[in-house]
């Protein structure tokens, strides 16, 4: 006999099973829309990998040129100065001059000679310069030339120049006549001096 629950029941799994089916399709569809939704991320990925692979290689060449620029410029710079020291004059550095020291007066050796026709001139001038200056005087001499000379000279060995021009200005000797000793000297033995003095008419002129 047909009752009127059964038909109820039959509904009833019709709709369950209506509902099943459209909660599956529901979830089939969810997966679907969540497997695109991954590849379309691993394909934008993929994608982006070499973009940035390539961003990174072009970044390189242009890292590299930046550390070969200075090295350039290091190798320019260095060039220039090359060529400025070559192209600039050589300046050496200054060499004090021997000529430069003033000795001691006690170690300065000097030799006066007599070019005049004054007896006891050159013991005169060389007692002024012991007892007055404190040079280490050399007995007097008379000068070997065959005149009277017009002027008196002061002569310097090597190193003593500053001990001739200072000899000269005591004893009143024109600055232009302190020279070199000459390869001729005036007198017949240096007696190892290193200042000569030649008495000249000068300082003492001749008596009439």
């Amino acid at each position: 006999m047909y009752r009127a629950t059964d038909k109820i029941l039959g509904d009833d799994d019709m709709n369950i099973a209506g509902k099943g089916v459209l909660l599956l399709g529901v979830f089939v569809a969810i997966g679907i829309i969540v497997l695109s939704e991954g590849f379309s991320d691993t394909s934008r990925n993929s994608e982006s990998l070499p973009v940035s692979q390539d961003v990174e290689e072009q970044n390189e060449p242009s890292s590299t040129s930046e550390e070969e620029n200075p090295v350039e410029e290091e190798e320019v710079a260095a060039e220039e100065t090359t060529t400025g020291q070559s192209n600039s004059p050589v300046q050496s550095e200054p060499v004090q001059s021997s000529e430069s020291v003033l000795h001691p007066p006690a170690e300065v050796r000097v030799l006066v000679a007599n070019g005049t026709e004054i007896s006891g001139a050159a013991g005169a001038i060389r007692e002024v310069l012991i007892s007055d200056q404190g040079y280490n005087g050399l007995p007097a001499v008379n000068a070997a030339t065959e005149e009277v000379p017009d002027f008196s000279f002061v002569y310097y060995a090597n190193g003593y120049e500053l001990d001739a021009r200072n000899v000269g200005l005591i004893i009143g000797v024109d600055s232009a006549n302190i020279l070199p000793m000459p390869a001729a000297l005036p007198v017949e033995d240096l007696a190892e001096a290193n200042v000569l003095v030649l008495l000249g008419s000068d300082l003492y002129p001749t008596e009439e």
